[in-house]
């Protein structure tokens, strides 16, 4: 009995040694689930939008329409006028259907276009100026050239593209105006001598003080003219130095006709001080008066305070001090010397022919 419960014992231990040893392993946990990869999905670009810069650009384009509109387009080129706004509606429609899109090209195109029929309507405008002033003599072969420009212009036709059509247009105008300049030298140059000499006339009258707001004005305007002699607006100057000479040549002729005026009630008055006066002596003569009488002052009274009149050198605009002012004069003298040199040769060859 004792052998059986040892081992029964011996084997409990046995099993229970064995069961220790062989416990099994912890289990790892559990990794963490994986979120799905996302897929990327391409997303498109949009295309480029120009609707902006569009705007911007189709704004010149009004812009260069308004100013062929008041250089007179629609009169001196009815057709081609017509045929631009034509292309400008049609530009306008497009970019209303499809305002993203980019039209510049189409755009700068008509602004050029329309910039072309105002300088060629200018063009027009200057050379019948320059045949009514007699200028085309000045340089026939620069008249000549100026009028093939515009010829060429013509015959572009709108087929043309707009830049070809500003550049010759450009031509002429410019051919035109160098030609009106060259004739205003000279005449500007006289003008300027002329309005001195009125300007003197109005300062020996005392214009300056006697309407100082109208003397300052035409100073002023004899300076800008000088202005733009210097800086080769010589149109500009001639009609600065001639509005200058009317304003001083009116002072001067006013002025002197109110101091005529006025002289004659002075000498009327004095005539009838001294008429007065002669017959108050004669009465004296007659019948003295024996003591002072009322109402009759001293003869040394001071009967009126003595006026504080301003110096009127002082009111005197100079307007030939500066550089612009003496580059002015010296330009108007060297144009008068040329001109007058021309003049000259003319007469001498006229005189060689008979």
């Amino acid at each position: 009995m004792k052998k059986y419960s040892v081992a029964i014992a011996s084997a409990i231990a046995v099993l229970f040694l064995a069961s220790c040893g062989s416990k099994p392993a912890p289990e790892p946990a559990p990794e963490p689930a994986s979120e799905p990869a996302v897929q990327e999905v391409p997303v498109e670009t949009p295309a480029d939008d120009f609707s902006a810069e569009n705007a911007k650009l189709i704004a010149l384009t009004e812009a260069a329409r308004e100013k062929a509109v008041l250089a007179q387009a629609e009169t001196y080129y009815p057709q081609p006028f017509a045929f631009a706004d034509q292309q400008l509606e049609s530009l306008k429609k497009d970019m209303a259907d499809k305002p993203a899109e980019d039209y510049s090209v189409r755009i700068k195109d008509l602004t050029s276009r329309y910039e072309s029929l105002a300088a060629a309507s200018e063009a027009q405008a200057l050379k019948a100026r320059v045949e009514s002033l007699g200028f085309a003599s000045l340089d026939q072969n620069a008249f000549d050239n100026a009028g093939k420009a515009l010829s060429e212009y013509d015959a572009l036709g709108t087929g043309a593209s707009g830049a070809d059509l500003l550049a010759k247009a450009n031509e002429a105008k410019d051919g035109y105006k160098d030609l009106i300049n060259k004739g205003f030298v000279a005449a500007a140059g006289r003008e300027r001598q002329a309005a001195l000499k009125a300007k003197k006339d109005a300062d020996s009258v005392k214009a300056g003080v006697a309407q100082k707001e109208v003397y300052t004005k035409a100073s002023d305007t004899f300076k800008k003219a000088d202005s733009a002699y210097v800086t080769a607006n010589i149109e500009g100057a001639y009609e600065g130095y001639k509005s200058s000479k009317e304003t001083f040549t009116m002072l001067f002729n006013t002025i002197s006709e109110k101091r005529a005026a006025a002289q004659a009630m002075i000498d009327r008055a004095k005539q009838k001080v001294t008429d007065s006066a002669n017959y108050a002596e004669e009465a004296d003569t007659i019948a003295p008066l024996a003591a002072e009488v009322a109402g009759i002052e001293k003869e040394d009274a001071v009967l009126l305070e003595e006026d504080q009149f301003a110096n009127p050198e002082e009111a005197v605009i100079n307007v030939e001090e500066g550089i612009t002012a003496k580059t002015a004069e010296k330009a108007a003298e060297a144009a008068i010397a040329v001109d007058n040199a021309v003049d000259q040769a003319v007469t001498d060859i006229k005189s060689e022919v008979q």
